[in-house]
């Protein structure tokens, strides 16, 4: 069954078809044999996990409780290489009043709307040239409302990505399982 699914895959050109391949065959071989055995490949948080390793206890050892508590080291092991530091990242961003992204942010909504005002004015002006009048220029009034508008968008859209990053520290996988539903 998982032969003919890597087959297809393959066979469709899909760029992916090497990490799958590796991650629930890491020996090439077992593939064909038709059983997955998820006991490597890159990025597998559960490669290092032994299923087997407790099966010689008794039951009053709680073998159960020993692979569970595997299960949570690796668990654990695998948000602190992956998610922990994005996480950590995405915090240091925080400021007292938005994110570090603002100013950036700011410069490219300036950009913007000068940008859209030159594109007003051609417009303008190649709309005139056709009826052989002059156009007339933008109302600065208009360009000033407009940036001053567009600037503070931008600073609400900081302050709720700001929000966004404070609420959302820790529940990072309660967000990813939300995520194309």
């Amino acid at each position: 069954m998982f032969g003919s699914f890597l087959d297809r895959l393959q066979q469709s050109g899909n760029v992916n078809f090497q990490q799958v391949q590796d991650f629930y065959f890491p020996n090439p071989n077992d593939a064909y044999r038709g059983v997955p055995t998820y006991s490597g490949g890159m990025g597998n948080p559960y490669a290092s996990i032994n299923p087997n390793r407790y099966s010689g206890l008794r039951p009053e050892d709680n073998p159960g409780d020993k692979l569970f508590a595997d299960l949570i080291r690796a668990q654990t092991q695998d948000y602190l290489t992956r998610f922990a530091p994005i996480e950590n990242f995405l915090a240091s961003e925080i400021t007292a009043t938005g994110t570090k992204a603002l100013e950036g942010d700011l410069q490219r909504t300036r950009d913007a709307v000068a940008q859209s005002g030159l594109n007003v004015q051609g417009t303008m002006n190649r709309d005139a040239a056709r009826y052989g009048v002059d156009a007339q220029t933008l109302d600065q009034n208009t360009m000033t409302s407009t940036l001053v508008g567009g600037l503070n968008a931008t600073r609400m859209r900081d302050s709720d990505r700001r929000l966004a990053l404070l609420g959302g520290m820790g529940a990072i996988t309660a967000k990813a399982q939300t995520v194309g539903r």
